[in-house]
């Protein structure tokens, strides 16, 4: 494991996380309980930091929120960070995609380490915190599924039963999986079990960790290009397909699929999260600059240009990508909608989009051409996001306003 030393500004602690379960949610009670124990452990772990996310610049602060401040990059350089979880120890971590490594901050100290995936050809991708408190993750060109323990940074992988090529064991090298699936994300359905979709083979699919038990299940749209995935409303896990142009929902428990196709042609969608009162599911188009929502009772879609929201020119005409190339989001405690842009096209803001007011404005990251990628909701008053080629985990503080546990991957 590789480690950096620790950053020298100290800003707030982050608050504790907030272990309001789904009142809907099929969860055991044994598990309900154990998940707030766990949860209150890493709240307190955080809060008696004297540490707790160091910053190394400030850049201003916009509709109440911000300034965006950032840990230390990580020693492998272009690793490509994206999602971030926070442990039940309070930790983050994040998938390095082409570093292929597992990257962890420590609140407490500021130190920054990795951890490398025992698959040469891993790459992870989409990441979820697992009932026990492990993290699941996709490998985007190993063909599985890999389980990380956060507490003895060891790593399993679970090969596909579908397009699979490996293992292959070479002498003194690590063992190689590969295949023709190409994940990209995955999210625990309340059912316990994990879903997954995989582009290559156009099919949608799940693992149940308790029994070992793989289904698939094919995506209607041929050459659908299903990329984000989060939790949907109701019953259902939502995905985007970005070449088909649509977002779709699948139900857990039918397996019936509803696809919705998105108004504006080639907007190909990037990133999605249910809202707070499970009544809308927002979606970012990337390649249009426009962010959407669909109804879930009556399925009408509603279009929002964020071109035509913006408050004047850009902030950060020098330092990124001017345009917001809408990706991945999630809400925040204060009820606004929280949307990285510029994940793919060298980026270095994040989107606040109020739903009520329709007022949106933009933080920008101290780096530049950062690229924000994904977004961590979970401790109240902070979103936690990682920057793709700003090679980091950065945060920045947000009123507390509202629940929005709903919100929350089903296990935090």
């Amino acid at each position: 494991m590789l480690a950096t030393g620790r950053p020298d500004v100290t800003p707030p602690v982050l608050r504790s996380l907030s272990t309001k379960p789904r009142k809907d949610a099929v969860v055991p009670r044994s598990v309900t309980k154990k998940r707030r124990v766990l949860t209150a452990v890493a709240g307190a772990a955080l809060l008696a930091s004297s540490a707790a996310i160091p910053a190394s610049a400030a850049d201003g602060a916009v509709g109440g929120a911000g300034p965006i401040k950032e840990y230390a990059p990580f020693p492998t350089p272009v690793s490509y960070p994206c999602e971030v979880i926070v442990d039940n120890n309070g930790k983050l971590w994040t998938d390095q995609f082409t570093g292929n490594r597992y990257g962890r901050v420590d609140p407490e100290t500021g130190q920054v380490s990795e951890t490398p995936l025992p698959n040469l050809a891993g790459l992870p991708g989409g990441q979820n915190k697992g009932p026990d408190g492990s993290i699941w993750f996709v490998e985007a060109t190993g063909n599985a599924l890999g389980r990380l323990n956060p507490e003895t940074l060891h790593i399993d992988t679970y090969p596909f039963p579908w397009g699979n090529i490996g293992p292959i064991n070479l002498p003194a090298t690590p063992t190689i999986n590969t295949g023709l699936g190409v994940p990209f994300d995955n999210s625990f359905g309340k059912d316990g079990k994990l879903y997954f979709a995989l582009i290559g083979l156009n099919i949608f699919g799940s693992y149940d960790p308790a029994t070992g038990q793989w289904e698939r299940y094919d995506i209607p749209t041929p050459l659908s290009g299903p990329i984000a995935m989060e939790k949907g409303p109701a019953n259902t896990i939502a995905f985007t397909e970005a070449i088909g142009n649509k977002i779709a929902l699948f139900d857990i428990y039918t397996h019936e699929f509803t696809e919705y196709l998105i108004p504006t042609p080639g907007a190909f969608p990037g990133g999605l999260t249910v809202s707070p009162d499970d009544k809308y599911l927002y979606f970012g188009e990337t390649l249009t600059n426009k962010i959407g929502r669909i109804e879930y009772a009556t399925g009408k879609v509603e279009e929002f240009d964020l071109l035509a929201l913006r408050k004047g020119l850009p902030s950060n005409l020098l330092t990124g990508n001017p345009l917001p190339n809408p990706g991945q989001m999630r809400f925040g405690s204060d009820g606004k909608l929280y949307i990285m842009q510029g994940t793919f096209t060298l980026g270095n803001q994040v989107g606040q989009f109020d739903p009520k007011t329709l007022e949106y404005n933009e933080l920008r990251t101290p780096t530049p051409y950062s690229s924000p990628c994904d977004l961590n909701n979970t401790v109240p008053g902070k979103i936690i996001f990682a920057e793709f080629t700003g090679n980091r985990i950065a945060y920045f503080d947000i009123p507390v306003t509202e629940d929005i546990s709903n919100t929350f991957p089903v296990f935090g």
